[in-house]
């Protein structure tokens, strides 16, 4: 994911218009009129709290690029501007022991598109910067400009870029939810074939149940496996030695019957 300056200057926003704060916060902000000076600071975004008794205005540079923080050596002359001054940055972009102990750093998590303090700037005491208020006042109050962007054309190349995300993000997702349903339709196809499989055998049961109780077997209760065993063992049905038990005892009666020698 590509991370811009204006997803962080967005929830810097926020930090200072949310709830129960109500600051002054403005973006891309000049030190003065260009109608007075060619060679004019310009701060990525100003915060003013609006107080009397205890003025304060912070001031951030946000970098989304390492190599631009290396060769940025403007920033300095931003704190005479700023009681509190700080860096926002992604995750791990710019280390604490990389800043002076009095400026801070603000870590921005895209996945979360939220912000955390892992340095607090400190308070310096400023004369209040007259001619950049006056500048605010004059060129940005009630202006057409576009919030968090220093021209149209970078407003229009964010929301293109955030247009082809959000399209990305699209196809990932339907590609996701493709391969999900292909997954419950092999699952489902593989329950089919496992209950086919067990019809079958239900069926082959039942047609071997009826075969072992036509030879006199059982195929219920607890004696069913001894009987199959009997019989597989003698080499002869259950029923067939049962047959042959019985014409033995009558060929016997007969015998005795004709006063004979059955041997």
């Amino acid at each position: 994911m590509t991370i811009r300056a204006d997803m962080i200057l967005r929830q810097l926003q926020k930090r200072h218009t949310g709830g129960q704060v109500r600051d002054a916060f403005f973006t891309e902000v000049k030190n003065g009129s260009s109608w007075f000076s060619d060679h004019l600071l310009r701060l990525d975004a100003i915060a003013i709290k609006k107080s009397w008794k205890n003025p304060c205005i912070t001031g951030y540079e946000v970098k989304v690029d390492r190599q631009d923080f290396l060769r940025d050596d403007k920033w300095p002359g931003y704190l005479k501007y700023c009681h509190r001054f700080s860096f926002a940055c992604p995750v791990g972009l710019i280390k604490p022991d990389e800043l002076p102990e009095d400026v801070g750093l603000i870590y921005y998590n895209p996945e979360k598109d939220c912000i955390s303090t892992k340095r607090k700037a400190a308070f310096r005491v400023i004369e209040i910067p007259w001619e950049m208020l006056y500048y605010l006042v004059i060129s940005r109050l009630d202006s057409d400009r576009h919030p968090f962007f220093s021209s149209r054309r970078e407003y229009l190349q964010a929301w293109v870029r955030d247009k082809a995300e959000r399209r990305e993000l699209a196809y990932m997702v339907s590609d996701k939810m493709r391969e999900l349903v292909r997954d419950v339709e092999r699952r489902e196809s593989a329950l089919k074939r496992k209950e086919h499989e067990m019809r079958e055998d239900l069926d082959q049961f039942v047609r071997i149940k009826k075969i072992l109780e036509d030879h006199g077997i059982r195929a219920y209760g607890w004696r069913v496996e001894s009987e199959l065993s009997e019989a597989l063992n003698r080499g002869i049905t259950l029923h067939v030695a049962r047959t042959v038990d019985k014409l033995r005892k009558d060929v016997e009666e007969l015998v005795k019957a004709v006063g004979g020698d059955a041997h």
